[in-house]
This record gives C-alpha cells, structure tokens and sequence, in this order.
C-alpha cells in the first residue's frame, strides 16, 4: 500500500478565495485612499496662498500697493507642490484676490472643493470658490 504525501500549501480554490476577498477589499479602499490624498494635496494651495499673502503685506508695508506674483519672486504661477494653478486677479493700493486653481489634467483636477481665493482680509468662500470646509483641512 503506497501512502501518498500531502504537501502543505494553499491549493486552487483556496487561492482564488484569497484573490477575491483583495479585489473586493481593493474596490472599498482606493475611493478612500483617492479622497484622503486629494485632501492631502488641498494643503498645498492652501500653504501658497498664505505664504503669498504673507509676502503681500510684507510689500504693502513699504510701498503704496500690492505686488504682482513677478514682485513677489513667484513667478513660475504655480503652487509649492504644483497641484494648482496660482493666479493674482488683482491688486492696488486697497487689496488683492489671489486665486488657486486645480491644474488640467491634475490630480486635483476633480476635487469637489474646486478652486481657493484669498483677498487682504483672508479667504474668500463665496460663490465657486472653495468653502469654509475645505480650508478646514
């Protein structure tokens, strides 16, 4: 009588069980994941445009208006990290809007929050500009 071997290991089915349960696994975690790093990359307008209002006042504070971004030395127009497009509306001797743009074809490109603005007074939420809640993270 020949007794035969078993070999320890998964076999076929229990392979296929496994793969499943990742694939399914997978489906529930990358919306997520997509989610927290698109609120990750959010900080990265948000750090540009306080760093730039920061060099606004420093500018007004010795000459009779606000500074262009060429003024500023941020000539290149994008973010820190270069997930948005940063853009100065305007400026004068009263204010400036300084707005922070998704880039096309970005990762950034689909956030819900959209675009971010700031003025002198600080950000502006109203209209299509990003709202209090998406400056909260």
């Amino acid at each position: 009588m020949k007794h035969k071997e078993r070999v320890a290991g998964f076999g076929l089915m229990e392979l296929l069980i496994a793969l499943a349960i990742v694939a399914i696994l997978a489906t529930l975690a990358l919306p997520s994941y997509r989610t927290q790093m698109q609120q990750g990359r959010r900080l990265d307008a948000i750090s540009s445009l306080l760093s730039i209002r920061v060099a606004q006042e420093k500018w007004r504070a010795s000459h009779t208006s606000y500074a262009s971004l060429d003024d500023l030395g941020w000539s290149s127009g994008t973010s820190l990290e270069g997930h948005y497009q940063l853009r100065l509306s305007e400026h004068s001797a009263s204010g400036f809007m300084l707005i922070a743009q998704p880039v096309t074809g970005g990762p950034q490109q689909d956030d819900r929050c959209g675009s971010f603005a700031l003025d002198q007074r600080g950000p502006v939420m109203t209209g299509t500009y990003a709202g209090a809640d998406c400056w909260r993270r």
